[in-house]
């Protein structure tokens, strides 16, 4: 098997068992305020004296937010290009939906890790591997 069959196995393995939706999947029962968005992919900018930029990957400024759990969230959730996105009121709870979800992604990178060593077992290019899987994936882990 070569590294490009490995990773199209792993991404097609992964989109037939179902990608989680990030936030609906994983909101807990928290109070909730509703965010709009551009509807287009999102990465984190600059902090400013406190707040972080978010931008559009095209590099237009959409916001600033109050921490960098917040900002992760919403670039998160900007995976789906939606145009509003439901985030928990508190900062605890976004935290703990964050975790949540970083915990699912690690669940994934560990079955994709014990496959990769299996049949790649003197390679040292499992982290560009999977970093490959979730680009293709479009899957973004902070």
């Amino acid at each position: 098997m070569t590294l490009k069959e490995f990773t199209s196995n792993w991404c097609e393995k992964i989109r037939n068992d179902g990608i989680k939706t990030f936030p609906d999947d994983f909101l807990l029962n928290s109070e909730v305020e509703e965010i709009p968005l551009p509807g287009k992919p999102l990465i984190i900018g600059n902090e400013f004296f406190g707040h972080h930029e978010i931008l559009t990957t095209d590099g237009s400024s959409v916001m600033q937010v109050e921490n960098h759990d917040k900002a992760k969230y919403l670039v998160y959730a900007s995976r789906y290009k939606l145009n509003k996105v439901m985030v928990p009121k508190t900062e605890n709870e976004i935290k703990a939906v964050i975790a949540s979800y970083h915990h699912y992604l690690d669940g994934i990178i560990s079955l994709i890790k014990t496959d990769y060593n299996k049949n790649f077992p003197s390679s040292k290019h499992f982290n560009q591997t999977a970093n490959e899987i979730f680009r293709i994936l479009n899957i973004i882990k902070y």
